[in-house]
């Protein structure tokens, strides 16, 4: 079964403003509809006003309002689907990860994301050749 990125709606959830633009124009290029939310209080709000919204959250697993692995409990325990996660994380113990993947249906990306080394790397290189 062919997945159409137009048909996908996804919630993208991160404290960091950087992260959530990055992935704001990622997912609009791949032509996804997403959702972005700088803490996951507003996420949580925003699945239970349409449980039937997303396919998938995209979520930080460290976030100073609540760990991305208590807020998918806490989605999964309260919504009969069960929307799949992706963990974004630079840093997770392997206590976190495995409470991450007993959930099910979750994967991870680490931080930094392959793009962001390669932004990074132009704007050095360019900067330090002026």
């Amino acid at each position: 079964m062919a997945i159409n990125p137009d048909d996908i709606r996804i919630a993208v959830v991160d404290d960091e403003k950087v992260i959530l633009d990055v992935f704001s124009s990622l997912l609009t290029q791949a032509h996804y509809h997403a959702d972005f939310f700088n803490n996951p209080q507003e996420a949580y709000q925003a699945i239970a006003a349409h449980p039937d919204r997303y396919d998938l959250v995209i979520t930080d697993i460290s976030m100073p309002q609540e760990d991305g692995v208590a807020f998918a409990k806490k989605v999964r325990s309260n919504f009969p689907r069960k929307i799949p996660f992706i963990f974004m994380t630079g840093y997770a113990s392997e206590e976190k990860r495995k409470e991450a993947l007993a959930l099910g249906r979750v994967d991870f990306l680490n931080k930094p994301f392959i793009l962001m080394e390669v932004v990074h790397k132009a704007i050095v290189s360019l900067l330090e050749s002026s």
